[in-house]
C-alpha cells in the first residue's frame, strides 16, 4: 500500500503494490493525517479483493492495534473511504466488502467508478463536515 497525504484532506491511498510503504511507514502517515486535528476522506483503488486474506497476517494485526488505540480520533477526523474502480465486476467485490470495512474502520467505504466522482462527493462531504 502507498499512501500520499500531499493533497490533504484528500488522502490517497493505492493498493496496488506501486511503491509499497512498509506498515510502519504507512501507519506513520495516517498518525500524519490525525495529528492535523481535521477531517479527511481516503480516495482509495487497486485493491484486490479476491487475495487470500491470511496474506500478510503480521501486517493486519499490526493495522488492527493501531487502529484500536486510535479509534476516537479515526471516528473524529476520517469521514470516509472513496474507493475508484472502473471495472462493474470488480466495483460489486468492492461494495460486498465495504461493509466489512465500514465496521472495522469506523467510516463508510463508498465505491465510485471513476476519480473525478470520488473527488466530487468527499468534496462535499468534507465541506458539510466542516459546517
Amino acid at each position: 500500500m502507498q499512501i500520499d497525504i500531499q493533497d490533504f484532506p484528500l488522502v490517497r491511498m493505492d493498493y496496488s503494490g506501486a511503491g509499497n510503504q512498509t506498515i510502519e511507514e504507512t501507519l506513520q502517515v495516517l498518525e500524519q493525517c490525525l495529528q492535523r486535528k481535521q477531517a479527511f476522506v481516503f480516495l482509495g483503488g487497486g485493491a484486490d479483493f479476491d487475495k487470500d486474506p491470511n496474506e500478510n497476517v503480521a501486517d493486519r494485526r499490526a493495522v488492527a492495534v493501531w487502529m484500536k488505540q486510535h479509534k476516537a480520533e479515526l471516528r473524529d477526523y476520517a469521514k470516509a473511504m472513496y474507493y475508484v474502480e472502473a471495472s462493474t465486476v470488480k466495483r460489486l467485490a468492492a461494495k460486498a466488502f465495504s461493509v466489512i470495512y465500514g465496521k472495522f474502520w469506523g467510516h463508510p467505504m463508498i465505491v465510485t467508478a471513476s476519480l473525478d466522482e470520488a473527488v466530487q462527493e468527499a468534496r462535499q462531504l468534507l465541506e458539510m463536515s466542516s459546517e
